[in-house]
């Protein structure tokens, strides 16, 4: 069996194993899916799927995700841990994270002055300035 993903727009994907440009067979199956951040998270790991080298394996770059991050210098996913531990949630340094998919950062960054943190690979706003409540849907 193999598997078909089709990202449309960065707001509809499909996966599956649906041929679709066969007439016949229905013992094939193939999802859609509307949602943008799924899209972002399925578009990073095929990304990284077509390089000439091992996939990334999170329990041989370091073990549990509470960890101070991966041993090794493989990207942080969308929504995982950042470089230092920080979640999506996370109150740092007077900075609330924040899991932005990158179709809406720049909505993020006029609404809520968000910024981004290279090494932690997730976006922030200041906590001082910033409610839970004005950043909800960004937040897990």
């Amino acid at each position: 069996m193999h598997e078909k993903v089709l990202i449309l727009d960065s707001t509809v994907l499909w996966h599956g194993s649906l041929n679709l440009l066969a007439g016949s067979g229905p013992t094939d199956l193939m999802m859609r899916f509307t949602d943008p951040a799924s899209c972002e998270r399925v578009s990073w790991v095929m990304d990284r799927a077509r390089k000439e080298r091992a996939a990334w394996n999170p329990r041989a770059a370091g073990g549990s995700t509470n960890s101070a991050g991966p041993a090794s210098s493989a990207p942080t996913p969308p929504g995982a841990t950042g470089a230092a531990g920080i979640r999506p949630g996370d109150t740092v340094n007077g900075r609330l994270y924040l899991m932005v998919p990158f179709g809406e950062k720049d909505e993020a960054k006029s609404l809520l002055k968000a910024q981004w943190d290279g090494p932690n690979k997730l976006w922030h706003v200041d906590a001082a300035r910033v409610t839970r409540e004005q950043a909800a849907r960004w937040l897990p």
